[in-house]
């Protein structure tokens, strides 16, 4: 039989349902495999329709969208049981006296447990024990978006490898590929389902199905689907049934992309779900909702003004600009390297678990003397995170004692015609953001974040900010919500960076609630051979080991201050008050360094003894006295 008219003849998954259900209602409980072949004998199916395979995959349609009708009616709670079996339950008979002719997700959208289904996570026990596809009622199925461009081994070129993994019935990374996709393939399970994506922006109106107003528009070909059978555990490779061959009329996803080569997509939010549906299920895409969301209706909105030019334009020219699933760009990446080469003293795996902290905790706050770099570090922590010297990626704040909930979670303010309306604060607009582009991390940085009250700023989000809260079976209402507002969770490439100067006598100690969900890291004055070599290169009239005699004299200084009574380390004067800018070039040392001393180290040690200002003289006469003879 041609492959057209078994593809004609093909049930889709819904029709699968109400035929599942009558074989489980003698009350028998049936592993998958025999209810899907029960299944396909009560529908009739012929031998030639069990039998048909795509044609590149070799796998059988039958089995990928009976389980996909076994999943549905777990999630409608019509059928039960351990993993691998099924049973139906009371609400499954009752939808076989309601429905007695067809069975279709409309109807299943009407169950209360169907439409408020949240996925939860399995243990790594409980995903062991299911080796059936389709029946994973502990958690919504997840979904892979993968890139399939890349160069073969030995060659500088790239191309698609589409057509390939369809007709070998796989997916596969690059043998060269990093160790985070490595992991990310690791993470793959029999059951998941699996899209071949390409990523690219439209330039211009032509193929945009909604106003583009002259912006550009980021677009997602969907070129192939299906259901991963098995992972071998290499790390670079998984065994696929690909259920659709797209590769001939690709269907675009607008807006909600990712260019990175793997994405996993859990639906578990409105544009997740609908991703999920638009990929897998061919439901069409709700553009008309996700335009209007706030990271997009500036630009594409219903109220959205078209703009008489955008210069972002000008280098796409008058066609399509492909970014394929490498995720590469031509913007330099900001790394560790990157951040020593600023002007930051610390050794390269300092900053190298700093990093890895911030990725495990989501949060982390510098801690440290005045002049340590707190906030300087911090905002270029966040650029390495990013990889990406952007300041859309970035944003930073600075807390004090007036800021509120209202302020930085949500609030009501006027609006112009006089009356409350809720405005999203800081927070919530970055978590927009980072929701919006999950290809990309988020940094918030928080200067002084001890200055405010951090229980009354944070409220509910104490707990979301968690590294294992970001799902959304562990989302909470807002306290401030709109109506029919969903419970919110933070996204998971949101990062919080916060400083704290731990000498300010005026500031409040942070609570061991907040101390609990953040990482710390103290940093401490760095006058070492770094510092010494950056100043030397940027002033005249001093050798290297005039400027280390100055170091030295901070740091005995500095030994002072951590004895004496109702000081400590955390008043040491940190080096960043002796360090030039990195553009600074030619800077006279003893006049720039007679300027430090006099006008920013002596008000700071007259705060620290402001009954003894001979002694602090003292100490000023020893900090000049370190200095070179001026020429």
């Amino acid at each position: 039989m041609a492959e057209e008219s078994v593809e004609d003849n093909e049930p889709r998954f819904w029709d699968y349902m109400l035929p599942a259900l009558r074989v489980l209602s003698d009350g028998r409980s049936r592993t998958s495999q025999e209810l899907r072949e029960a299944t396909y004998d009560s529908m009739g199916l012929t031998d030639e329709q069990r039998a048909y395979t795509h044609a590149k995959s070799g796998q059988r349609r039958v089995d990928v969208r009976a389980n996909f009708a076994i999943h549905h009616l777990r999630r409608a709670t019509a059928i039960e049981g351990g993993y691998g079996v099924a049973q139906i339950t009371e609400l499954g008979r009752q939808l076989l006296a309601d429905h007695p002719d067809s069975l279709t997700r409309a109807d299943l959208e009407e169950i209360q447990a169907y439409r408020e289904y949240v996925p939860q996570r399995e243990t790594p026990a409980e995903a062991g024990a299911d080796d059936e596809i389709g029946v994973q009622s502990a958690r919504e199925m997840t979904a892979w978006f993968v890139g399939a461009r890349f160069d073969d081994p030995g060659s500088a070129t790239q191309r698609d490898h589409s057509m390939d993994f369809i007709a070998q019935g796989r997916w596969e990374i690059h043998p060269d590929s990093s160790a985070k996709l490595k992991a990310q393939v690791m993470e793959m399970r029999a059951g998941d389902r699996i899209a071949i994506k390409s990523v690219y922006v439209r330039s211009r109106q032509a193929g945009v199905p909604f106003r583009t107003n002259g912006h550009p528009v980021s677009v997602m070909a969907i070129k192939a689907a299906g259901t991963i059978m098995n992972n071998p555990g290499t790390g670079l490779v998984v065994d696929v049934t690909w259920d659709q061959d797209l590769t001939a009329e690709p269907r675009e996803w607008f807006l909600y992309t990712y260019q990175g080569t793997i994405w996993r997509v859990v639906p578990d939010t409105d544009r997740a779900r609908n991703l999920v549906e638009f990929a897998f299920e061919g439901a069409d895409q709700d553009l008309d909702t996700l335009r209007n969301l706030p990271f997009w209706r500036d630009r594409f909105g219903d109220d959205a003004a078209p703009t008489s030019g955008n210069p972002d334009l000008e280098h796409l020219g008058d066609d399509e600009s492909t970014d394929e699933s490498s995720g590469d760009s031509a913007e330099p990446v900001y790394t560790v390297e990157s951040i020593i080469e600023d002007g930051c003293f610390l050794r390269e795996d300092t900053l190298e678990n700093l990093l890895r902290t911030l990725a495990q905790k989501k949060n982390l706050i510098l801690q440290g003397p005045p002049g340590t770099g707190k906030t300087w570090l911090a905002k270029r922590l966040a650029r390495a995170l990013v990889q990406r010297d952007h300041a859309s990626l970035v944003t930073a704040v600075q807390f004090h004692p007036t800021v509120s909930y209202e302020d930085f979670v949500r609030g009501w303010r006027p609006s112009g015609d006089g009356r409350l309306e809720l405005v999203d604060g800081t927070l919530l607009q970055i978590a927009e953001r980072a929701a919006a582009t999950p290809d990309q991390d988020h940094v918030l940085v928080v200067e002084e974040i001890n200055r405010g009250n951090l229980a009354q700023i944070f409220g509910e989000m104490l707990t979301l900010l968690e590294a294992d809260k970001r799902t959304a079976d562990q989302a909470m209402h807002l306290t401030y919500r709109r109506p029919h507002e969903a419970p919110f969770h933070l996204p998971d490439n949101l990062y919080l960076i916060g400083t704290m100067n731990l000498a300010d006598r005026s500031l409040a100690m942070v609570d061991f609630a907040l101390r609990r969900r953040f990482g710390f890291a103290d940093l401490q004055p760095e006058f070492n051979l770094s510092w010494a070599t950056w100043v030397t290169e940027r002033v005249t009239g001093a050798s290297q080991k005039d400027v280390e005699r100055v170091g030295t004299a901070v740091e005995e200084l500095n030994k002072i201050i951590t004895k004496a009574p109702g000081l400590g380390e955390q008043y040491r004067i940190g080096h960043s008050f002796f360090t030039p800018a990195k553009t600074a070039r030619n800077v006279h040392f003893v006049n720039w360094a007679t300027t430090v001393i006099g006008q920013e180290i002596r008000p700071l040690l007259h705060e620290y003894w402001f009954d003894q200002p001979e002694r602090v003289e003292n100490y000023i006469a020893g900090l000049m006295d370190a200095l070179p003879v001026s020429d």
